[in-house]
């Protein structure tokens, strides 16, 4: 009976070590991480990666940065799948957006001379 207790304390001690070694995460790999989520185009997913990337390194806890770890990795492999699949179908990260510039029917526009916003490029700026 005894040997028994033993063996189920040793299983729920030695079981987070075992799930590390399972999935070969370890807090050593925060750097490859990083430069891992650096690479990915911004969205959701990359985002949600790097605040779990913050969490592994404010970790108090070696299984605590692990378990950031993981969620690290589940959000950068949706997000460099979906990655692929915008340059599968040749497709930036986000859709571009054309700016109409000022004409000289449309001089509220960029670039013309009734335009107060930013500049932007690609359109001329006001001559006054």
């Amino acid at each position: 009976m005894h040997a028994l207790g033993l063996t189920l304390v040793a299983a729920v001690l030695l079981a987070p070590v075992a799930a590390n070694a399972q999935t070969g995460i370890s807090c050593s790999e925060l750097p490859q991480a990083a430069a891992f989520v650096a690479k990915l185009r911004p969205g959701p997913n990359t985002s949600a990666a790097e605040r779990h990337l913050d969490a592994a390194r404010n970790a108090k806890s070696d299984p605590q940065c692990v378990a950031e770890l993981r969620r690290v990795d589940y959000y950068a492999r949706r997000s460099a799948a979906a990655d692929r699949r915008l340059a599968a179908h040749g497709r930036t990260a986000a859709p571009t957006h054309h700016v109409l510039c000022a004409d000289a029917l449309h001089q509220d526009r960029p670039g013309g001379t009734d335009y107060h916003g930013p500049a932007v490029a690609g359109c001329p700026r006001p001559k006054i």
